[in-house]
């Protein structure tokens, strides 16, 4: 009980802080709408993200390229920083804190907040923070819809949605594949998410839910050679590959992961994101061993994901959904508390990875797959996904917009089953 009402406290901390910026966001609005200037001749969308782990702007990139490309005109904005700045602060610092340091305490959060009661008092609570200054942008900006690729703005959206205060369609996209509560709301027309078994655990929605195949950028999409992508990084024909990406923020137990993988006597490569501390550190320990190498932030990563012959991950998210499209095998261990164990159980019913839950059991896999004895399952995708971006143009009512929904269908085709 002490810890609900240590909760309670922060949350009206945070509250009359927010409240405070209602003069600074008038006019950082006013400032916002002088920058913009467009023609309205194309239907017009709205990404709302956050700037919280790397996961929810690399989200709306992708849907920006996609949405351009089948004729939108597009326009995107860190929605939290933007209407609740200190807020959006104050979660950008606390959270990987608590997740290197406090693991627990996230975890109780997560679990806390997933509890009915709970999801509507920050529903409610985030809504009297930012929903006004989403109204003011959305009547400024005049988009035909609005996409959030983040759980508190979504739920603002919905509010505004749910009172008609927001007269267009609103659509939310869930990358994780474990939903919790707080990633939905009633009110939002479109909920996508990343497997059937997501979609079921989508509890309270009142639009449509759909499957959306996995949300990542071409270059993920496109083939590259393996061969060719394995001389261009120094890698053997035929040797075994494991991929280790740590994220954006490069949080969790991630050393622990590199040594159990290292153990193995495979070829690794880790991909420690913009934690250069982290980088730095396992470069030092690593030094002396060939079969370890250790990257800080690349751009090579679809190069990597077509060269290796598994992904070992710690929390879902986007990296699992790219691995998703390149069709490389990923295994979860040591998940990261709170959302990435639910993202473990879950990708794990639904096919995409497989949840390795102790050293011993990575090492036989490993090796097993390393001697050819076995063969590691290429992540399934859905044949009823249909891609993000044609699910968001078809709530288009706008005649340009039925145009370019009759245009989406020849974009990509047929969604494919992998086994």
């Amino acid at each position: 009980m002490l810890g609900e009402w240590l909760l309670i406290g922060a949350a009206g901390a945070l509250a009359a802080g927010g409240l405070t910026q209602r003069q600074r966001q008038s006019r950082r609005l006013q400032h916002l709408m002088r920058s913009f200037h467009f023609p309205r001749e194309r239907p017009h969308v709205l990404i709302l993200s956050a700037s919280i782990g790397g996961g929810h702007n690399a989200a709306a990139a992708v849907l920006r390229q996609d949405l351009e490309a089948l004729g939108c005109r597009v326009t995107v904005l860190d929605g939290f920083a933007f209407a609740t700045p200190l807020v959006s602060r104050y979660f950008a610092w606390s959270y990987p804190l608590q997740l290197r340091y406090a693991p627990w305490l996230y975890d109780w959060q997560f679990s806390l907040s997933h509890r009915r009661e709970w999801t509507r008092f920050w529903r409610s609570l985030y809504s009297i923070l930012a929903a006004d200054a989403f109204e003011r942008l959305c009547i400024e900006l005049r988009p035909d819809v609005v996409v959030s690729t983040y759980p508190l703005v979504t739920q603002a959206l919905g509010t505004l949605r749910e009172q008609r205060r927001l007269t267009v369609p609103t659509v939310a996209v869930v990358t994780d594949f474990g939903v919790h509560r707080l990633w939905t709301a009633p009110g939002i027309d479109l909920h996508l998410v990343p497997s059937s078994v997501s979609a079921a655990q989508v509890e309270d929605a009142t639009g449509s839910v759909l499957v959306m195949e996995p949300l990542a950028r071409p270059a993920f999409r496109e083939p590259i050679d393996r061969l060719q992508a394995r001389e261009r990084l120094g890698l053997q024909p035929d040797e075994f590959v494991t991929l280790i990406v740590a994220g954006a923020w490069g949080i969790g137990y991630v050393e622990a992961i590199v040594h159990d993988v290292a153990v193995c006597d495979v070829r690794t490569i880790v991909v420690c994101g913009k934690n250069e501390h982290l980088a730095r550190r396992l470069q030092r320990q690593y030094s002396g061993n060939p079969k370890v190498r250790v990257l800080g932030w690349t751009d090579t990563l679809p190069q990597l994901m077509a060269a290796a012959d598994c992904l070992v991950q710690n929390a879902g998210g986007l990296t699992c959904l790219e691995a998703i499209a390149r069709g490389l095998p990923i295994l979860i261990y040591r998940p990261i508390a709170g959302h990435g164990v639910l993202n473990a159980r879950t990708m794990e019913r639904a096919h995409a990875a497989r949840w390795i839950r102790d050293a011993g059991e990575l090492r036989q896999v490993l090796q097993d797959a390393a001697a050819g004895r076995v063969r590691l399952a290429q992540p399934c995708v859905e044949a009823n996904a249909v891609p993000a971006a044609h699910a968001i143009v078809s709530l288009l009512a706008r005649p340009e917009a039925a145009e370019c929904a009759r245009g989406a269908v020849m974009f990509t085709g047929q969604p494919e089953q992998n086994s």
